[in-house]
């Protein structure tokens, strides 16, 4: 039976010589559907059967859900309901005469973590877990964030940490499990690139390098969903910072528009005398200067926590890891150093988080507020009432930028810089100051490039302004 109704989960839709339902994205948030008929039927006598149904996300136990919704016109109305733990579909089956038609919908809560099922046809027996949230305002505008775990394999605790920015900011999270007992590190952290361990054997064809899994786990889901706006942003920490950064050299996806590799253990440097996987030197790799020279014009971000310098048992610690520095802050420099060298143009930034070790929910956390910098965020009816009162120049800086603020009328005031995390690093003023404009000065000198955040505090009025330091 339950090999049956898996079967049924992966058909297509039966399809008719003009189908008589408009189609609609198969992959749906919580809500009441209108499903109708395609235009060609409209004032037909059509007739509906709705038929819902579960699969159990733990132990693929299949459950029939309720009865079968019957009715007919130009249109069915169903209530799309997700249940917790489940795999929650329904199958819609419209007929006029002798033609059948029907369309099949997956059903996702908004503002928490789910799964949904990912198959390939090149590893029908390595299912991918896929961890979703979709928030609140989830529309076919919204952005996505693919998130890759670390070595623990824990996509679900990855894509948790994202979700304040993904509800505060209306993107949503797609963390994608490749859980161990399927693919080994390799497979993972280097893209199974190679039938071997570090470029051994042959190479893969590139539709099985999970790299190019990832990119289609991403059009799956945008199709599914019926996103418009089908570029993303690619963040992994850790084996999943690894995994981003080899995939932006050896399987680029145009659609990334910006990709962050947060505390990578080590890295594979664009450099064709060093031996893969460290360097690019390999007799199965052709990868041109050209090849590395659009490698660093690509929108690559190294976040590193400036109190990554352990020598931990996860840290690879062979003699061409350790060539590249004996922390994982000190191969980032390294990596970054290596891109300069390819091309003074390098359009990559190196990005310090300050107070952050290897922590994958501080670097989520620093990540979401480097994309703040640069997201329309919806501000609060009541924000328009409040003046700005402090701007910056120049901003982005580099060593040091100027603080321009109002004091409306004489009251206490401080204006204190914060970094990432929201830790106060330093205070510029604090005095009684009378009504008037003020100008301060913020040396970047002693601070690693990264965000920071200026907040002024005048009697009860307060505003916040966005710094970014690249040196």
């Amino acid at each position: 039976m339950l090999g049956a109704c898996m079967s049924l989960i992966l058909t297509a839709a039966s399809s008719v010589a003009s189908p008589i339902i408009e189609r609609i994205p198969i992959l749906q948030p919580v809500r009441i559907a209108y499903i109708k008929t395609a235009p060609a039927y409209r004032g037909t006598n059509v007739a509906w059967k709705v038929f819902a149904y579960t699969i159990d996300e733990a132990n693929n136990a299949y459950a029939k859900v309720g009865d079968t919704l019957t009715g007919s016109g130009d249109s069915v109305q169903v209530l799309l309901i997700k249940y917790a733990g489940q795999y929650s579909y329904y199958k819609i089956f419209a007929s006029s005469g002798a033609e059948r038609d029907s369309i099949e919908l997956q059903v996702f809560s908004k503002g928490s973590m789910q799964k949904y099922l990912y198959k390939s046809p090149w590893f029908p027996s390595k299912p991918i877990a896929v961890y979703c949230y979709l928030p609140a305002s989830f529309s076919p505008s919204t952005q996505q964030v693919v998130v890759m775990h670390g070595i623990d394999r824990n996509a679900y605790s990855y894509g948790l940490a994202w979700t304040p920015f993904a509800s505060a900011n209306g993107w949503m999270v797609i963390a994608p499990e490749f859980i161990a007992a399927d693919w080994t590190s390799d497979a993972y952290g280097l893209g199974n690139m190679f039938t071997g361990s570090s470029g051994s054997g042959s190479l893969n064809s590139k539709e099985k390098w999970t790299f190019s899994l990832v990119s289609d786990i991403q059009r799956t889901l945008v199709r599914g969903f019926g996103i418009r706006d089908t570029m993303y942003t690619l963040w992994g920490h850790s084996a999943g910072g690894q995994f981003v950064h080899r995939m932006m050299l050896f399987a680029y996806d145009p659609m990334i528009r910006r990709a962050i590799a947060a505390n990578p253990g080590w890295y594979t440097a664009p450099d064709s005398t060093i031996v893969y996987p460290w360097g690019v030197k390999h007799p199965f790799l052709a990868i041109t200067r050209q090849d590395l020279l659009a490698y660093v014009a690509r929108d690559l971000i190294i976040m590193r926590g400036t109190g990554d310098t352990l020598r931990d048992s996860d840290l690879n610690v062979e003699a061409l890891s350790d060539a590249q520095g004996l922390n994982r802050y000190q191969r980032a420099g390294y990596f970054f150093q290596k891109g300069n060298n390819v091309s003074p143009s390098c359009r990559w930034l190196l990005l310090d988080v300050v107070g952050s070790g290897h922590e994958y929910q501080k670097m989520a956390a620093a990540a979401g507020a480097y994309l703040q910098g640069m997201t329309p965020v919806k501000e609060d009816a009541k924000a328009d009432a409040v003046p700005q009162h402090m701007g910056s120049y120049p901003n982005p800086f580099n060593a040091s930028t100027n603080i321009v603020f109002t004091v409306t009328k004489s009251a206490r005031t401080t204006v204190a810089v914060y970094n990432i995390l929201g830790e106060k690093i330093l205070t510029l003023v604090d005095d009684v100051l009378s009504p008037g404009v003020y100008r301060r000065k913020f040396d970047g000198d002693a601070f690693g490039n990264g965000m920071y955040f200026c907040r002024i505090q005048s009697g009860q009025e307060s505003s916040v302004i966005k710094l970014l330091l690249l040196k």
